[in-house]
């Protein structure tokens, strides 16, 4: 199994999800990446409560090598609440976002991590490591881009 990428919100403060995909079919317009939603999953009151959301920077058919999908939740679901013991804060915390695999397109997830911050800046991401990446770590990153950012922690990035 690879490595994946979690968009986290503060437990009760996550965007809900209806409100949360039509702002990133926008983000992914102004960023110039192809994107698209399948996999819907309703709940028994018709309320959508998850997607698949997939984006590219090239166009979907011409290459599936570039495609980053991304599981999207609505709090509260299933198993997507975490906590860590790393953490000083103590929060909970919902997985609203999680990628699937990204190796080989770290410079794709970067690019609509930073959209989102910009968009979102509450949220934290977190790369299955003891730490987050905020918006002003990707901001720092930004600044001196290095393709392999998402397999160090802020505090090594000047």
């Amino acid at each position: 199994m690879g490595t994946s990428a979690v968009i986290l919100f503060k437990s009760g403060e996550s965007v809900e999800i209806n409100i949360l995909l039509p702002r990133l079919n926008e983000l992914c317009n102004r960023e110039g990446l192809f994107h698209s939603h399948d996999l819907k999953k309703i709940d028994e009151t018709e309320k959508l409560k998850y997607c698949e959301f997939c984006i590219s920077d090239v166009p979907m058919k011409d290459s599936y090598d570039r495609q980053l999908c991304f599981g999207i939740a609505d709090e509260p679901y299933p198993y997507k609440l975490v906590n860590f013991d790393w953490d000083s804060s103590e929060e909970d915390y919902f997985k609203t976002v999680v990628s699937g695999e990204f190796d080989g397109n770290e410079d794709i997830l970067f690019k609509f991590l930073f959209a989102f911050l910009n968009e979102f800046p509450v949220a934290k991401v977190w790369i299955e490591e003891d730490w987050f990446y905020t918006l002003d770590d990707l901001k720092k990153i930004k600044a001196s881009y290095n393709n392999s950012w998402c397999y160090m922690s802020p505090k090594d990035i000047i």
